[in-house]
């Protein structure tokens, strides 16, 4: 009904925040959405038959990609994807995602993980404090992201990759931020990583501080 009520069929949005893989999902379930938010839509790519999710397919171990809003800032969207995009859908995906927001005044920031062994650096990596944070930006995002840009000749793949490549072809200000983890597990160090992001752009407005963030990472890896 807002899409359609609106005069460019889309949502209005300052900020647009993607979560994708179980960590940096993770991380927006504990630190951002534990404020009151309402849920815009669902993107979905189908579900194999064996897929096990909870009746609601509301726990942050489900394998969804829920859009959010928060209700203290109706501007911010939060897309939450905890599902594998095939590589011949991540084109579609993204575009489909994009299509119902108006991005011309947006900033978006994407969170997303990947193993250290895909790390390439000529310093050794038994001499690397892991999980650590890399970042990477499209043109016209004018800040500087909060953690070292990710070296050459490193690249990132899938699905943050289709996101930020969007973005940087239709000129909206963007921010990746990948967490390389040693670990094929949820953990609690690698979804800290992250923490560093809550005082940039375009998270630092938006972020209420939850008390009961410890408890919840607690549960959140149990789940795992």
């Amino acid at each position: 009904q807002e899409i359609a009520e609106s005069p460019n069929d889309c949502i209005e949005c300052s900020a647009l925040i993607v979560a994708i893989g179980p960590v940096a999902t993770g991380f927006l379930h504990t630190y951002l959405l534990h404020q009151d938010s309402d849920i815009l839509g669902l993107l979905s790519t189908g579900l194999p038959e064996n897929t096990c999710n909870t009746f609601q397919q509301s726990s942050p171990a489900d394998h969804t990609c829920y859009l959010h809003r928060l209700k203290a800032a109706p501007s911010v969207i939060l897309c939450q994807c905890n599902i594998d995009v095939p590589p011949e859908m991540m084109f579609s995906w993204t575009q489909q995602l994009f299509s119902c927001i108006n991005i011309h005044n947006t900033y978006v920031g994407v969170l997303a993980s990947a193993p250290v062994s895909d790390f390439r650096s000529s310093v050794a990596l038994s001499d690397v404090t892991v999980p650590f944070l890399r970042g990477l930006k499209t043109n016209q995002f004018h800040g500087k992201p909060v953690c070292p840009y990710l070296e050459q000749p490193n690249t990132v793949k899938g699905l943050p990759a289709s996101v930020l490549t969007h973005c940087q072809v239709y000129r909206v200000p963007a921010v990746l931020y990948v967490c390389y983890t040693d670990s094929i597990y949820v953990e609690i160090p690698a979804i800290k990583a992250f923490l560093p992001v809550l005082k940039g752009t375009p998270f630092r407005d938006i972020v209420q501080e939850n008390p009961q963030a410890d408890v919840t990472l607690r549960k959140l890896v149990e789940l795992r």
